[in-house]
């Protein structure tokens, strides 16, 4: 069965060839990787989300998934697997190992973190059904055999209606990191990884009547505005939005995530903790109500006509770097938080979890893991100074968060393999 793509246009084609567009899960286990193991998971995996099971193809000038009944990739390696390559059978997703870390990797044109913790969830289980003694917990957990609902694959954004472009003045740019610390020939793409146990932050969450997420942000504010404390542009962090909740569409696939943009105004730097947490809440509580995220919607749906209108593939993507070029002089970073990751019995072997991605429209990107009580910051940028890192972690030491940090290590993520690329 062809689907024509929508809500994956603007992934898509946001794609390139030096940022693809893509994630990877890296999780290290308790015990060495058993390969065999883990191809029979990834197989009953694959089987239980047939709508991962595709590649792209171009029908009648549109491009659509189509069946991909090549067998998903499992490779023994540690180095990224391309997608949409003979190397991942043409798949958008593709599988690897080496030792005790299992790696996923996924084009955010195929989901995005609520639907590939889906799979992820589903994998584990598997993987730890048949590599361990004990039959790990399932509850929560999508299995084969279990009934597929129409609502997994139904793009609920279709359904969205057009509504008038809000009238409203521009939006002022906001501080670009690389170029308020002059780093414009620092171009190493580095993720820093920080663990804090989950009691320790979320005792200040709940003190501050805040979120994981959004305390993050704000710690993240704090520490920017620490380093160019006479900067007139505003610091605007993106926190991510499931749009799931106002489509009223838990199960679907699609890559459906948008943000809620946090400003950390000049007259707030001032302020206590609890005060700017109340005011960042509230914040993220607009921008996160139905209407306003349907309304985020509607315009993401038109920029996606847009680039549909327009002839070739070459146009479409030099639209697309356009729109992600507005973005950037917009933001300053972006916090990402999918919440716990509810991997069941799974859970209890897993060491080490982490999630990468390219920052794609901003220079600094932090993901957010919850898993086996812990919370992993994986502090991904396109550059490698730990200027803005040091200073997030001596906001973490004021306010009296324990953590660890590891040493900073190359972002090195799969290719995306798209036709105008080539």
């Amino acid at each position: 069965m062809n689907r024509p793509l929508f809500s994956e246009i603007n992934p898509l084609y946001s794609s390139g060839k030096n940022a693809p567009n893509v994630f990877q899960f890296r999780i290290r286990m308790d015990a060495p990787v058993d390969g065999e193991a883990l191809a029979g998971a990834a197989e009953a995996a694959m089987k239980r989300y047939p709508y991962f099971c595709v590649e792209l193809k171009k029908e009648k000038g549109q491009y659509v998934f189509a069946d991909n009944l090549r067998p998903v990739t499992v490779t023994h390696t540690s180095d990224p697997v391309a997608l949409n390559a003979e190397a991942s059978n043409f798949h958008m997703l593709a599988f690897a190992w080496t030792d005790d870390w299992i790696f996923v990797e996924v084009a955010h044109a195929l989901t995005d973190g609520t639907g590939a913790y889906a799979l992820l969830r589903t994998l584990l289980y598997e993987y730890a059904s048949r590599r361990y003694e004990d039959r790990p917990a399932c509850e929560g957990i999508r299995l084969l055999g279990d009934p597929i609902p129409d609502e997994e694959w139904d793009d609920p954004a279709l359904s969205v209606p057009d509504t008038p472009a809000p009238a409203g003045g521009a939006i002022l740019p906001g501080l670009n990191l690389i170029e308020a610390s002059k780093l414009d020939k620092d171009r190493v793409r580095t993720v820093f990884s920080v663990t804090i146990k989950e009691s320790e932050l979320m005792h200040l969450v709940r003190e501050n009547d805040s979120s994981p997420g959004t305390i993050i942000a704000l710690f993240l504010s704090r520490a920017v505005a620490s380093l160019h404390p006479d900067e007139e542009k505003p610091i605007r962090i993106s926190l991510t939005v499931n749009q799931r909740a106002a489509l009223k569409a838990p199960l679907a696939h699609q890559s459906l995530v948008g943000g809620a943009w946090l400003e950390y105004k000049p007259a707030m730097r001032f302020w206590p903790l609890d005060r700017q947490a109340t005011a960042y809440r509230g914040m993220v509580f607009v921008q996160s109500r139905d209407e306003s995220v349907l309304a985020g919607l509607a315009a993401i749906n038109r920029n996606t006509r847009a680039l549909l209108s327009l002839k070739t593939d070459r146009e479409r993507a030099a639209a697309a770097a356009e729109n992600a070029d507005s973005l950037r002089e917009l933001l300053t970073a972006t916090v990402s938080y999918v919440g716990r990751a509810g991997f069941g019995g799974a859970e209890a072997h897993i060491r080490d979890f982490h999630l990468w991605a390219i920052p794609m429209y901003e220079s600094l990107l932090i993901e957010i893991s919850a898993v086996s009580g812990r919370f992993t910051l994986d502090i991904c940028q396109n550059f490698s100074s730990p200027v803005y890192v040091d200073a997030l972690l001596k906001q973490f030491e004021e306010n009296g968060i324990r953590f660890t940090s590891k040493a900073p290590v190359s972002l090195r993520l799969p290719d995306l393999q798209l036709p105008w690329d080539t």
